[in-house]
């Protein structure tokens, strides 16, 4: 029998103790419409053996490519193999290449792990659901960490919060370069605020500039507390649209293409997109509205940038190659369209789509001939 409730009710931390005490084994999935974000959390007889959010911008590869850990050429023959079979991970399959070892695959999906759990143990609002599963994949690289330690480790960086807050109101701050003084002081700072520094742009948050730089967002917010302190940097608020209204604004953009406005709905997507750029979905209808102006080229990288956030998603890869295909990447479009049919096992659009990869293959073969 599933356990569920409501966060008000019983605290994140609460039922992260039960189930560790309970030596549970299952999925606890975690979600908050306030915030538009929902998590995954697997449990194996009491520890956790991987957590996820939807909207975690902190991706694998490139916390190894930050790291020096695997080199760009490394790490893009990754995805592309990855593209190519959707069902493995990319661990694994940088593991099989070479490139990284266990040790240091290890440490790093530990820190995604880690920084997951105590991103959602900030959730105050919101609605959990655990149900037992003992089914688990043997992974190669396997992680496990005690709900103890970071209940410990979450509470002291929740206190140290209320401290930050009064110059970094929350993750969703956006640093910005202050005003150069007339007296032109020399810096003196240390290594790592030098690196925040140096990555500041005036348009990423806390969480975006964490996970670029690949450490928590908490370290990092310690670290911009310091430099608003000492008056090198500010912050702004960013303005995030609530769930209700980024809906309402789909809703808009679907309608205005029905019309036939995609001018009008080319714009409204975009504005989402740049203020939602984590969500696969309003690219895919960037993509579209892109793609229904004409502005196939533009559509294409729309399409890839939906792909790139959400590899599973099937929308994505059926309109990537359409897309490339108007532009003539025919490569492209045929990768894409065979990561489709291994995505999409049925459906009206898998036909046609065979079709027309089967189309792509046999013109690259005659243009490979004649270049002969």
């Amino acid at each position: 029998m599933p356990i569920e409730g409501s966060l008000k009710e019983l605290g994140i931390q609460d039922v992260l103790q039960l189930l560790e005490l309970a030596r549970k084994s299952g999925v606890l999935n975690v979600r908050s419409e306030r915030l538009g974000d929902e998590a995954v959390v697997h449990f194996e007889r009491g520890e956790i053996i991987f957590a996820m959010r939807r909207q975690s911008m902190r991706r694998l590869g490139q916390q190894l490519l930050r790291a020096g850990k695997v080199t760009e050429r490394e790490l893009d023959r990754a995805l592309e193999l990855q593209r190519q079979t959707p069902e493995r991970r990319l661990a694994e399959i940088l593991l099989e290449m070479g490139s990284v070892t266990e040790e240091e695959l290890e440490r790093q999906l530990r820190f995604q792990l880690e920084e997951t759990v105590y991103d959602v143990m900030a959730w105050e609002e919101g609605r959990f659901r655990f149900e037992e599963r003992a089914d688990f994949a043997r992974e190669r690289v396997a992680v496990r960490v005690r709900v103890e330690s970071l209940l410990m480790e979450g509470a002291r960086r929740i206190d140290e919060w209320t401290r930050l807050e009064s110059r970094v109101p929350s993750v969703n701050s956006v640093p910005v370069l202050a005003p150069v003084g007339d007296e032109g002081a020399t810096l003196d700072l240390r290594p790592d605020e030098w690196e925040v520094l140096a990555e500041i742009d005036g348009a990423r948050d806390l969480w975006q500039l964490a996970a670029d730089l690949g450490r928590s967002t908490f370290d990092v917010a310690k670290i911009i507390y310091g430099l608003v302190s000492t008056g090198v940097v500010q912050v702004q608020e960013q303005a995030h649209m609530p769930m209700q209204e980024v809906d309402a604004a789909v809703r808009e953009v679907e309608r205005l293409l029905a019309q036939g406005e995609s001018e009008a709905a080319a714009r409204l997507a975009a504005e989402l997109e740049t203020a939602n750029p984590e969500r696969a979905e309003l690219a895919l209808l960037t993509g579209r509205a892109l793609a229904a102006q004409g502005r196939m080229r533009a559509a294409t990288e729309a399409f890839a940038r939906a792909a790139a956030l959400d590899p599973l998603s099937a929308a994505a890869h059926y309109h990537l190659g359409f897309a490339a295909v108007r532009i003539g990447e025919m490569e492209r479009a045929a990768r894409a369209w065979d990561t489709f049919l291994r995505l999409s096992p049925n459906g009206a659009e898998r036909l046609m789509v065979g079709h027309a990869l089967a189309a792509v293959r046999a013109l690259n073969s005659i243009l490979e001939k004649g270049a002969v």
